[in-house]
């Protein structure tokens, strides 16, 4: 008989719980330590630990696993006997009974090894070679700092014994505002090994941030830096650290981590910490264990619904899930170099703290990213051998066109993680082509459980886009939403690092709330997740309203909390927009309702940044600020971030029917239509040499004009970029372009010590830069030549190669059918000899006055995505002549966009019919139908016979439909289209009709002679052919263009067009 453990039965009688099968098909092959990942050229020097641990498992069962899946499967089914093997197996320093294992069965209420006692210091710290590596810290202007184990660990309980003697007890909570440096892990060890409970914040936030975190918390004891760094933006530190401290009327000391001078009004002791560690002998500390579920850190929910919440997470839980994320998933081995690029707000720093356990080396750097290169020269300098990074980063290399490979050595390299938000299939290519041909592992899981649902395996193959499987141990399921298996991520097991609740929760209802109460009993996460049949995960967002902007969460409310205190705005909400062309592929957009008589202006918008800024962090600085009426409101008063969400992102609103004012929405769309003009990468008046900016004379204006457009908001010359909320990837790109225009570097520090448009001005012009002896190729537009075709056909099949147009049909777009001297067929996109990106030009003489027009169809718009930032430059150079009618009949959201932002017109929209019958149908008797044609050619007049000529090769019908001596010339396409339904169903589209009157007057009985004859089910014709009384299916869900030259010219066709040469 099955064996149902009590929490698998729950699950089973919860209604509609379809969850996706855990089981996989892959094999474990390897079993010798082989990892087989696609590209990788080098091996394990010895079998993973992961093989190494289902070995010892099999002989403490007696049982075999064939295939991974197998133990996978182990884990979680017999999750008590998994956890206690694994204890046995990682050998920590731990006193006490392993038994219970597991106390309960619901993961809400389930408690680990409640009779264990451990320090987790301790597990960090001893029982390894003290003169083992164990921590070096890498800082921009200062040589490398370097510790041992031995003298980390002297330092640690230098500081623990000062701790205790300033009254700190087990279960005391003290906080830190820290650099990623030595002084921040000295700090968290020492508070951990008497027993403290660890919170942190990163230097770069505002007061009023930190107090929203710090404040609930209530520390006794405060440990920050306070020397200012050339990098830190807004008030300096030491005032900020002054302000928190000012507003914890619980603490009793603050201990300067640092040599600065801390601000006046501070009233409490201040203490150095070069003082504390000097004092004190090792030998004489004792290290007391605590219960398992002691708590060790307070970490901080992003603030979706309110004030950030207070997550706290216990010792044993913590301590034992990062051991078996490093070592059985990661393989970190002792003496190993990891870097994980991180701050002290963001778990991934006390994620990698733990790898201390493993005997890994920690690198830290508390420095800024000045460039593609900055973290890739650290990953040599120090041997690093994981690597940890996020997509934001690796997109910023791409983008600036930067090969790591090229400039640095990776002989010790031999993993690379990632994580904050979702890693693109592209983006595992670009690792293996540019850096190294490693694994490269998404990884993702969060604060909420300080470690990771999904991760590496360095068993088992590594897939593009996807994380290699569930963390081991946690029964990891899709809540299945829809067809494509995409569901909500779910915990249904317990495990130990589930957060011990919510500080100041005594009745756990808000734990449970934020939790359990949307799918009881089963851990709901937020995101959304799809796993494949071989155990991979691919993740697609987040479920709620949280905001993941290049990486980091940011809560909503606490941003609306922010701005609460500005005079002008009523109400606030943030919402994720989803961007290509954004680091991380979203971008932060805020919605405002300002009093009655205010305006969003440059000012306001600037106000609001700077605050945004100042009192939170740079990751809640918005895109774009976008002035709305009203906010999207449900009938019991809460405002709608999901509604917003989707109208800003142009879906379709899922919760309509709950909205009190659902014409909020509409609003939306339309306000951020009108505000979304597309930032061009590089102006087509850029001046190309800093040689000839001199001789103009006028380099601060195209500074300033650069910078305003960057920055997104009107910049004054002496204002600086850092006060008004320009994030540090923004400035990159600025400083990058600004080298690309004046011809030599631009450094950051320089920069930094001057951010203005007048600073960046005189380091210019005052030679403080220095001209690249190796400049990088950059990307150039030129007109097409015959020897590209076959380069272009092969990325055009790269980026559109789905659907029914196969390699050879886009030669049609060469062979300039419709005019034998034309300026070009199109324009591309080159990185030195390689095509990176096309747009196309069709070209024809079209009668839109007496003298006829020339009008050129753009089409076939594909950029690689590495490129896209530079994809603008294509449609610039392709709309230069004045004289010419432009066009765009099939274009994407990023084509409408820039089209929209050159003032290009929207043609008719066109709607679908369906061939229902009616009283006009059956009263259009006189009508004659001719579709022959050697018929179809002597009817028509020379106009329509030129166009006959033009399309009679190509497979169309041509018909001409007379009576009483007045007739219409009709050109259609059979295409597949989407109706009403989500599926692809034959249509007939009108590419051309000669005289509109005729059509609808007799629309429906000429519609169902078309159908009948192309064997099609929907019609499809521009509003202008249609009787205002005939109800259309639906409408299209894009608009075709043209530009303002066709004036008031009849409405074009869609003739001479891609929609003739191509099969689409």
């Amino acid at each position: 008989m099955e064996r149902i453990l009590p929490y698998q039965a729950k699950l089973r009688a919860i209604e509609g719980a379809a969850v996706t099968d855990r089981d996989t098909s892959f094999p474990w092959r390897n079993r010798t330590g082989a990892s087989t990942v696609p590209g990788w050229d080098g091996a394990c020097p010895a079998p993973p630990q992961l093989a190494e641990f289902i070995h010892f498992c099999e002989h403490r069962t007696g049982r075999t696993f064939p295939e991974y899946r197998d133990f996978e499967a182990y884990a979680v089914e017999e999750f008590r006997a998994f956890w206690s093997l694994f204890l046995r197996w990682s050998r920590l320093p731990v006193s006490g009974s392993t038994s219970p294992v597991c106390d309960g069965e619901l993961c809400e209420r389930a408690r680990f090894f409640p009779d264990l006692r451990l320090n987790y210091a301790e597990a960090l710290l001893t029982g390894r070679d003290g003169h083992g590596p164990a921590l070096t810290a890498c800082h921009p202007h200062r040589p490398d700092e370097e510790l041992n184990r031995s003298e980390l660990c002297r330092r640690v309980t230098a500081l623990a014994g000062a701790l205790r003697r300033l009254g700190i007890r087990p279960g005391d909570r003290v906080a830190a505002v820290a650099r990623n440096n030595v002084e921040a892990v000295v700090a968290a060890l020492a508070a951990a090994a008497i027993g403290a409970v660890f919170s942190s914040c990163a230097p770069d936030m505002g007061a009023h941030a930190m107090l929203s975190r710090l404040g609930p918390v209530a520390p006794r004891l405060l440990l920050a830096h306070l020397r200012p760094e050339p990098w830190d933006t807004g008030v300096p530190i030491a005032a900020r650290v002054a302000e928190v401290a000012g507003g914890l009327s619980s603490l009793t000391h603050l201990i300067a981590l640092d040599a600065g001078e801390p601000a006046s009004g501070i009233g409490v002791p201040v203490l150095r910490y070069a003082d504390l560690i000097s004092q004190g002998d090792e030998a004489e500390f004792t290290w007391e264990r605590f219960p398992f579920n002691h708590p060790l850190f307070i970490m901080f929910s992003s603030g979706t619904t309110g004030a950030p919440k207070c997550i706290v997470h216990g010792a044993g839980g913590t301590l034992i899930e990062h051991i078996k994320e490093h070592r059985l998933h990661c393989d970190i081995r002792p003496a190993e170099t990891i870097y994980f690029h991180t701050s002290c707000a963001w778990m991934m720093w006390n994620w990698q703290l733990s790898a201390l356990a493993s005997g890994a080396e920690l690198v830290l750097f508390d420095g800024p990213v000045q460039g593609p290169d900055t973290l890739w020269a650290l990953v040599e300098r120090r041997a690093v051998a994981v690597f940890g990074t996020s997509p934001a980063y690796l997109e910023l290399c791409e983008g600036a066109s930067f090969s790591p490979r090229a400039a640095f050595d990776f002989t010790a390299l031999r993993a690379i993680l990632s994580t904050g938000s979702i890693l693109h299939d592209r983006q595992f290519d670009w690792v293996c082509e540019h850096v190294k041909a490693v694994p490269l592992q998404s990884i993702s899981g969060g604060t909420d459980i300080i470690g990771c649902f999904v991760l590496g395996n360095p068993l088992l193959p590594v897939q593009r886009g996807e994380a290699q499987c569930r963390s081991l141990g946690l029964d990891v399921r899709a809540l299945a939403e829809d067809s494509a298996g995409i569901g909500e991520l779910v915990c249904a097991s317990p495990f130990p690092s589930r957060p011990l609740g919510f500080l100041g929760d005594t009745d756990g209802s808000r734990f449970h709330a934020s939790y359990f109460s949307q799918n009881p009993p089963l851990w709901t996460h937020g995101d959304l997740i799809a796993f494949t049949p071989a155990g991979g995960a691919r993740l697609h967002g987040r479920s709620d309203g949280v905001l993941n902007i290049r990486g980091v969460r940011v809560g909503p409310a606490e941003i609306h909390d922010i701005l609460r205190a500005m005079d002008e705005i009523v109400e606030a909400m943030a919402v994720e927009q989803r961007a290509e062309a954004a680091p991380g592929g979203t971008q932060l957009v805020l919605l405002v309702v300002l009093r009655e008589g205010a305006t969003l202006t440059p000012g306001l918008t600037k106000r609001i940044r700077s605050r945004l800024a100042a009192d939170g962090s740079t990751a809640m600085i918005p895109a774009r600020c976008v002035q709305v009426s009203e906010l999207p409101t449900t009938f019991n008063g809460k405002r709608s971030e999901a509604a917003a969400r989707d109208a800003v992102n142009g879906h379709a609103i899922r919760n309509l029917d709950a909205l009190a004012n659902p014409a909020s929405t509409d609003a939306i769309r339309d306000a951020i239509r009108r505000n979304g003009a597309v930032e061009h990468e590089r102006p087509t008046d850029v001046v190309e040499s800093r040689a000839n900016i001199q001789v103009e004379g006028d380099l601060e204006r195209l500074l300033k004009d650069i910078t305003s457009r960057r920055v997104g908001v009107p910049v004054s010359p002496d204002e600086s970029l850092l006060e008004i909320g320009a994030d540090s990837l923004t400035l990159l790109k600025l400083l990058m372009e600004i080298e690309e225009m004046a011809g030599c570097e631009v450094a950051f520090d320089a920069f930094l010590s001057d951010p203005s448009v007048r600073g960046l001005s005189r380091l210019i012009r005052g030679e403080r830069g220095h001209s690249s002896t190796h400049p990088e190729e950059r990307p150039e537009v030129r007109p097409v030549r015959d020897e590209d075709v076959e380069a272009i056909c092969r990325l055009l099949q790269e980026g559109f190669g789905s659907g029914n147009v196969g390699p050879g049909d886009w030669r049609r777009l060469f062979e300039r059918p419709w005019a034998s001297s034309v300026p070009t067929t199109g324009f591309v996109l080159t990185m030195g000899s390689e095509i990176v990106g096309f747009l196309g030009t069709l070209y024809s003489q079209r009668p839109l006055d007496e003298e006829g027009a020339c009008v050129c169809n753009l089409t076939s718009w594909y950029v690689r995505p590495g490129y896209r930032g530079q994809g603008s430059l294509l449609l610039a150079a392709a709309t230069r002549d004045k004289s010419v009618t432009y066009t765009t009949l099939t274009p994407g959201p990023e084509t409408t966009a820039m089209v929209e932002a050159l003032n290009f017109l929207p043609l008719k929209m066109r709607r679908f019919f369906l061939p229902g019958l009616n009283l006009g149908t059956l009263r259009a008797g006189s009508l004659r139908f001719d579709d022959d044609p050697r018929t179809i050619r002597s009817l028509l007049s020379e106009v329509d016979q030129r166009i006959f000529d033009d399309h009679a090769a190509y497979d169309l019908l041509h018909l001409v439909v007379r009576e009483n001596g007045e007739q219409t010339y009709l050109i259609l396409k059979r295409r597949r289209v989407r109706a009403v339904w989500s599926v692809l169903v034959p249509g007939s589209e009108l590419l051309y009709c000669s005289n509109p009157g005729l059509l609808v007057r007799h629309f429906e009985r000429i519609k169902l002679a078309i159908l009948m004859r192309q064997r099609a089910v929907v019609f499809a014709a521009d509003e202008g052919f249609v009787p205002a009384t005939i109800r259309a299916a639906r409408k299209a869900r894009g608009n075709r263009y043209r530009n303002s030259l066709a004036g008031t010219a009849p409405e074009l066709d869609l003739l001479y067009s891609e929609l003739v040469l191509l099969p689409i």
